[in-house]
């Protein structure tokens, strides 16, 4: 029996004297710092339709192209040790944790895209020393302390992590002042976040109250008489009261108004609806066909083929920030296996089937050979020039 399969079967779940304070911690009240502030602004923008979208968008396709665990430096894999560290991405926190792959993979792409950072603490086995798995640390709980040069829990400063102890997920931040955290997508749309919110209240505001406008203005002419206008005004306060309005309105006599505001074109509710949807999910970098989005909007038409191309580069370009940070972790614990996500497929196949007619209609190559590019067996043991038309 392997230490991995001896480690495995005595480990139930993790156990280690980080991870009981942490547990404990957890608990506690977490001290109102810089950082909380921040990522409380950050959770609540998670709330926008959007931005959650996009994030299912991520966690979605990484659940759809699943993950290897090879070898890099060697052409035959370990199979004790790639099957050990298999397990642990499948169970990171042991056989009888309640996080899976797909909870941790909704961690990973949640915490990295809105708030910028994921931790994870690694747990050893105490017998042998050996990385047995990891488990998540809420971005509230955890600070940079610059006196000790690394990290450490908000509330209890004698918890410290140094680099061995953590997995940390993060986009690297040019800020000097903030180059300790990863940079947070939300952050950069965050006005247009904050836009579409206001202009939901504003409207949601003149629904509620049966359509009347805080703004309205009503004008009479000079020549109303005193007691007219005031009974006038009069009348208006009390249908105003019996409909239990709750906006207000300008009467004035022998005035006139010109509205300040936008055009109708520019105010146009559902325009800006869109406006805002295009920028946030353009910030992160889903395509809309992807999205789910019918027509473009402002985003552009573009084919099917494109926008998947370039999900596909976008994906692997964003996933490259977790499979290094895992890779790391892995390399530190004496593993030269790697994590990797799979790959997107987005190769047509009607369009590969007519380029590979031509070849053979042109004799550029025969039937077998392009069957054992698709992986297939030969039809035939004997290619002759009379097989590329038959």
């Amino acid at each position: 029996m392997s230490i991995f399969q001896k480690i495995k079967d005595n480990i139930p779940t993790l156990r280690t004297t980080q991870n009981t304070q942490y547990q404990q911690y957890l608990q506690r009240r977490t001290t109102n710092t810089h950082e909380y502030t921040t990522n409380e602004l950050r959770y609540k923008a998670y709330d926008n339709n959007h931005v959650r979208r996009c994030c299912e968008v991520y966690k979605n396709t990484a659940l759809s192209c699943g993950f290897t665990i090879d070898t890099e430096t060697s052409e035959t894999d370990n199979k004790t040790t790639t099957e050990y560290l298999t397990r642990i991405m499948n169970n990171p926190e042991g056989i009888n944790g309640q996080l899976t792959y797909a909870g941790l993979n909704s961690l990973i792409w949640d915490t990295f895209l809105v708030l910028g950072d994921v931790f994870f603490e690694i747990a050893r086995d105490q017998k042998y020393g050996v990385f047995s798995g990891f488990k998540y640390i809420h971005n509230n709980k955890i600070r940079w302390n610059n006196e000790n040069d690394c990290y450490q829990l908000v509330d209890q400063p004698d918890v410290l992590f140094e680099d061995e102890n953590l997995i940390h997920i993060q986009r690297p931040n040019p800020n000097f002042k903030d180059q300790h955290y990863g940079v947070s997508l939300v952050d950069s749309c965050a006005e247009y976040i904050a836009l579409q919110f206001n202009a939901i209240k504003y409207n949601n505001s003149i629904l509620t109250n049966n359509g009347l406008s805080p703004d309205t203005i009503l004008s009479y002419d000079s020549d109303v008489s005193e007691a007219n206008f005031n009974a006038e005004v009069q009348r208006l306060q009390v249908m105003k009261e019996e409909a239990d309005r709750t906006g207000g309105m300008l009467v004035t006599r022998g005035a006139s108004f010109q509205t300040a505001s936008n055009t109708n074109k520019d105010m146009n509710y559902l325009e800006l609806m869109k406006f805002c949807r295009d920028n946030i999910i353009h910030n992160f970098g889903v395509p809309p066909q992807v999205y789910g989005i019918v027509e473009t909007a402002n985003l552009g038409s573009g084919s099917g083929d494109s926008q998947k191309k370039d999900w596909k580069n976008t994906f692997e370009g964003e996933s490259k920030f977790v499979e290094d940070a895992f890779n790391t972790a892995f390399k530190r614990e004496g593993f030269s296996e790697r994590f990797r996500y799979g790959t997107i497929d987005v190769e047509d196949e009607l369009y590969n089937a007519q380029i590979h007619s031509i070849q053979i209609q042109n004799g550029i190559k025969t039937r077998d050979e392009i069957r054992n590019e698709l992986g297939l067996d030969t039809i035939r043991k004997n290619n002759s020039w009379d097989g590329y038309y038959r």
